[in-house]
């Protein structure tokens, strides 16, 4: 039950990653850090590309950490599938909130 843990790690962390190599130029509907905030304005659209990837890297490191943690600690299954949905949930809801305040902190005349 711990390989789903590293897998959604690995995608968050390469996600992360491959973002911030090769972000987005333009504001588009496939590709990047999609919000009705973040695509407002071409400052909005970098500025958010810019600070999801590194968020997305931080919560795959962080996902690779609780891996070897459950993997060392030899955790029941029943715990490591509760690790891999509280911790899919923490990182998405962490990721959309800081990204979120972040940019209604820089950009606050942009409406939600």
């Amino acid at each position: 039950m711990l390989i789903p843990q590293l897998i959604l790690s690995l995608v968050f962390l390469v996600g992360g990653l491959l973002m911030a190599k090769y972000p987005p130029k333009k504001i588009n509907p496939l590709y990047g850090y999609r919000t009705r905030r973040s695509m407002q304005s071409p400052e909005a659209w970098k500025y958010a590309q810019r600070i999801s990837s590194r968020r997305m890297v931080m919560c795959g490191l962080l996902g690779i950490l609780l891996f070897i943690i459950g993997w060392v600690a030899e955790w029941s299954e029943g715990i490591q599938g509760l690790l891999l949905i509280v911790s899919l949930a923490v990182f998405i809801v962490y990721l959309f909130v800081s990204v979120e305040s972040s940019l209604k902190r820089k950009f606050p005349d942009l409406v939600n």
